[in-house]
C-alpha cells in the first residue's frame, strides 16, 4: 500500500505540460535588451515565427535581405515542460504564461508575446520574393512586369526592398506635354531613391536628388513624341555597389506622374550621403542567449 502511494506521487510530480504550449506561433511583440518591437505592424516577410513541439523550440526569421529564399533557424532542445517554465537540455530555461489565447515567454527582463499562426510555414514570401506582402505591385522587376501608372497625378505606394530591388513603371505620354515624375521616401525610412526614364530604346532623363537637402528624385520632362514610356526606381547605393546590398536600407515610398503640378513639400534639413548603413542587430539571437 505504501509503495502504491509513492508511485502515484512521482507520476503527479512529472506531469508534462507540453500540450498546453505546443503549436506554431507568430511573435506579436518583443522587448529584448530594453528595445520594444511591435511585430504586428510588420509585413509577414519580417515576421518572427516560433514552433514549439514536444522536443524542440524552433525559432525562425527570414533572411535579412528578404530576397535569398532562405531563412534562419535557432533550435533549442527541450528537456521538460513544467506548469511555469520550459527547461532545455543545456540547463537554461524560459518562464511562460498563457492568457487569452496568447503565449508569453520570459527570459530575465526580456519578454515576447506570441499568438497562434494558422498558415503554412514557411510563408510564400519567405521562399519566393515575388510574393512579398509589403508591396501589392510586386512582381514589377522588369519591363514586361511594369506597373501601369496614370499620368493624372494619382499616388501609388510601393516598397523598395534590398537585393538591388528595381521597380518598373509604364505610362502613356502625349507629345507636347510636360510631365512631372516624382518619388518620395516614407518618413523615417532613410532610403535614397533614383529615377531613370526611358523610351523604348534609350534613356530620356535621370534624377538622383532634387537639391542638396532633398534626396527624393523628381523629373520635369517634356514629351516630344506620343507613346508609352517607362521609368525605373532604384536606390542610390544599388547603382554604386550592385550585387552587394545585404545591409542596404529598405522601406516604403510614394510615386506619381502628373501633367499639371509637382507635389509641394517643406524643404528638409540638408542631407549628406553617408557610407553604407551598418546592418541592424537581430533580436531573436539575443532573446535565446
Amino acid at each position: 500500500m505504501f509503495l502504491g502511494l509513492v508511485i502515484v506521487a512521482c507520476e503527479d510530480a512529472t506531469i508534462d505540460y507540453t500540450s498546453d504550449i505546443a503549436g506554431v506561433y507568430i511573435v506579436e511583440s518583443a522587448t529584448v535588451d530594453g528595445v520594444n518591437t511591435n511585430y504586428s505592424t510588420l509585413p509577414i516577410e519580417e515576421a518572427w515565427i516560433i514552433d514549439i513541439t514536444a522536443d524542440n523550440l524552433l525559432s525562425y526569421v527570414n533572411d535579412i535581405n528578404l530576397c535569398d529564399s532562405t531563412f534562419n533557424l535557432d533550435a533549442r532542445v527541450i528537456d521538460m515542460v513544467t506548469d511555469t517554465s520550459i527547461v532545455f537540455t543545456d540547463d537554461s530555461d524560459l518562464y511562460y504564461s498563457v492568457e487569452e489565447g496568447k503565449l508569453t515567454l520570459f527570459n530575465d527582463d526580456d519578454v515576447i508575446v506570441l499568438v497562434g499562426y494558422g498558415y503554412d510555414f514557411p510563408p510564400p514570401s519567405w521562399s519566393d520574393p515575388q510574393f512579398l506582402t509589403n508591396d501589392i505591385y510586386e512582381p514589377d522587376s522588369s519591363l514586361s512586369l511594369a506597373t501601369r501608372i496614370s499620368a493624372a497625378g494619382a499616388v501609388q505606394i510601393h516598397y523598395s526592398a534590398v537585393c538591388d530591388d528595381e521597380d518598373f513603371y509604364i505610362f502613356e505620354a502625349l507629345g507636347g506635354t510636360t510631365y512631372i515624375i516624382e518619388a518620395s521616401a516614407a518618413a523615417g525610412t532613410g532610403i535614397d531613391l533614383t529615377l531613370s526614364l526611358y523610351s523604348s530604346d534609350s534613356l530620356e532623363a535621370f534624377n538622383d536628388d532634387q537639391t542638396t537637402s532633398n534626396v527624393d528624385p523628381k523629373l520635369v520632362w517634356p514629351c516630344l513624341v506620343s507613346g508609352d514610356y517607362y521609368f525605373i526606381i532604384k536606390k542610390y547605393w544599388d547603382y554604386l555597389d550592385p550585387g552587394n546590398s545585404e545591409d542596404d536600407k529598405k522601406g516604403a515610398y510614394t510615386v506619381s506622374v502628373d501633367v499639371t503640378k509637382g507635389l509641394l513639400k517643406a524643404p528638409p534639413p540638408e542631407i549628406i550621403k553617408l557610407h553604407r548603413p551598418v546592418q541592424a542587430t537581430r533580436l531573436f539571437h539575443k532573446f535565446f542567449d
